[in-house]
């Protein structure tokens, strides 16, 4: 047998849950059987206290009853707490692993993936589809087992009871089942529509917040809502069509079991007229029934929730199935230390088929010199950068570092070879230590302090209500450009890595910020290897060789 899409992606993360599981079923079963018992006291209560002929003490049975009523209440209900408590805390736990396990793939990922993947679709999947994901393990525990349970246990003490009464009451199940499995496909590509409207919604709003400074600047507060509002009316629509969906089960479902019920009233009427069932019993035989019924709807709810899981479970797989990377090679080793240098031969790359921003380009870089690549934009100069660190493979030629080709060395030991300072100096939502700290994960205090006086953090931490320990808020917003770019550099001084990568350190700078900026370059790159691509003929000016790029590609040197 299948197992549902939803159970099948999170079955691995699930593993690790199961004696968690297996304990929640166990006492989902012990409460189907304290439900089973629960009509009885009813029964004895209606056949020997109020029945035409009731026993010698009918108070004390009454006593007896109600006494058992509330015991089996009070168990089923710690039963139910303690099998929630137990099956949500493992689908909690799944959800994390799950969550991580996502995360971990879109990390390794290649970037020409993350091009297309918005990322607000991904915050969409590692979120609200893993939920949906998690309710399909904790329906299953908790609503299929203990209805299945039930459904055979009632099923056995009706045909034991009466067997005709049980054939009727069962009559309605293939119905059921035949409106189940068309009621499942509909949900579930309605479902589908749904979560596919809400992950561009994510992304559509996480750009809009991402750049909201840049909205309000250029007073489009306006279109920005409009943008929001088209995506968020999109997924208004299709939820409203779900929901239009799933709700036309219910009054199905209960029409159908209400006529099993009625035919089983009449049947089972007659047979307490004539003798055959006791009043006490027609009732625990309705009781059955309704306990009968329940599992049944149930058991056509969970295809519902299963549907629903299956669409999420969908995306999620699609995160965790997806192999485009760049990957190591099975005998990968540690790349070199940079003793000699680094050279491009003859490479050509493009981030499009048939579209090349590099072709046959050949560079020499020198152990401890410092190279500039100038040209206008686009001709490719970020993208040598790009390349170095393997965030992307070359389609032909190869790079060496010490004469080694980077497809040969593992991609972790390559990036620490590197200390990188990207145009866009991104910044944690953390504090400048914090900030400077991510550059070498063996960073000590001394250490970050002594990179940011390198690059002149100094200057303007020091000012700061917390110094090295003020929080910078979302992508460094309290500070200015130039001082993002000194922290970013700092970042990079932090690392023992010996060669840096530059990429437009001083962009959008006015004179001043580049000017502070330059010096902490000159400061921060003493004695490494450095690869410097800019447009700012001042910040040129400190390198030992200059490389221009023109269309042609021709600038090889």
């Amino acid at each position: 047998m299948k197992l549902p899409l939803s159970l099948a992606v999170a079955g691995p993360a699930a593993r690790a849950e199961l004696p968690a599981l297996a304990a929640a079923a166990g006492l989902v079963v012990l409460r189907v059987g304290a439900v089973l018992v629960r009509p009885w006291p009813l029964a004895l209560a209606v056949d020997h206290a109020l029945g035409p002929k009731p026993t010698a003490n009918p108070v004390a049975v009454l006593g007896l009853a109600a006494a058992g009523s509330v015991v089996l209440s009070a168990v089923i209900g710690l039963l139910d707490m303690a099998s929630l408590r137990t099956v949500e805390g493992a689908a909690e736990r799944i959800g994390a692993s799950l969550r991580a396990t996502m995360f971990q793939r879109t990390m390794t990922r290649s970037l020409r993936w993350h091009d297309r993947m918005r990322s607000g679709e991904l915050v969409s999947r590692l979120t609200t589809d893993v939920g949906r994901l998690l309710d399909a393990v904790v329906a299953v525990t908790t609503s299929f087992l203990p209805d299945a349970v039930m459904l055979v246990g009632v099923l056995a003490l009706l045909v034991a009871f009466d067997p005709e009464l049980a054939l009727i009451g069962l009559a309605v199940a293939p119905v059921l089942g035949v409106l189940a499995v068309r009621q499942r496909r509909r949900i579930r590509a309605a479902q589908q529509d749904a979560r596919t409207e809400s992950g561009r919604l994510a992304g559509a709003t996480t750009d809009l917040l991402r750049n909201v400074r840049a909205v309000q600047a250029f007073g489009r507060i306006d279109r920005a809502a409009a943008i929001f509002g088209t995506r968020n009316r999109a997924v208004l629509d299709v939820e409203l069509r779900a929901i239009d969906v799933d709700a036309r089960w219910t009054p199905m479902a209960d029409i159908v079991l209400a006529i099993g019920a009625a035919i089983v009233l009449v049947i089972g009427g007659r047979h307490v007229l004539s003798g055959a069932l006791t009043v006490g019993q027609l009732l625990v035989v309705l009781a059955y029934l309704r306990d009968l019924y329940s599992p049944v709807r149930g058991l056509t709810r969970l295809s519902v929730v299963l549907a629903k899981a299956g669409a999420s479970a969908a995306r999620v797989r699609e995160v965790l199935d997806c192999d485009e990377a760049v990957e190591d090679r099975y005998d990968a080793r540690p790349a070199p230390r940079l003793h000699t240098g680094i050279r491009f031969e003859q490479i050509s790359f493009g981030y499009e088929p048939g579209r090349p921003v590099l072709d046959h380009f050949d560079l020499d870089i020198a152990a401890g010199e410092t190279v500039c690549l100038l040209g206008p934009s686009g001709i490719g100069k970020s993208t040598t950068l790009h390349l170095l660190l393997r965030l992307y493979d070359v389609d032909a030629g190869r790079i060496l570092i010490d004469g080694v080709d980077l497809r040969d060395c593992d991609q972790r030991s390559l990036r620490d070879r590197f200390a990188f300072v990207p145009q866009d100096p991104w910044l944690l939502d953390a504090t400048i230590a914090e900030n400077i700290a991510f550059g070498n994960q063996n960073a000590t205090r001394a250490g970050v302090v002594a990179a940011g006086r390198s690059a002149l953090v100094d200057e303007f931490a020091d000012r700061l209500p917390f110094g090295y320990d003020t929080p910078l808020g979302e992508s460094g917003v309290r500070l200015s450009g130039g001082q993002r770019r000194r922290v970013a550099l700092a970042r990079a001084a932090v690392s023992s890595a010996p060669m840096v990568l530059l990429d437009e350190p001083t962009a959008s700078l006015d004179p001043v910020s580049a000017a502070a900026v330059i010096n902490a370059i000159r400061t921060t790159t003493a004695h490494r290897t450095v690869l410097l691509v800019t447009h700012d003929r001042d910040l040129a000016a400190i390198a030992d060789r200059v490389v221009t790029l023109d269309h042609q590609l021709a600038g090889r040197r």
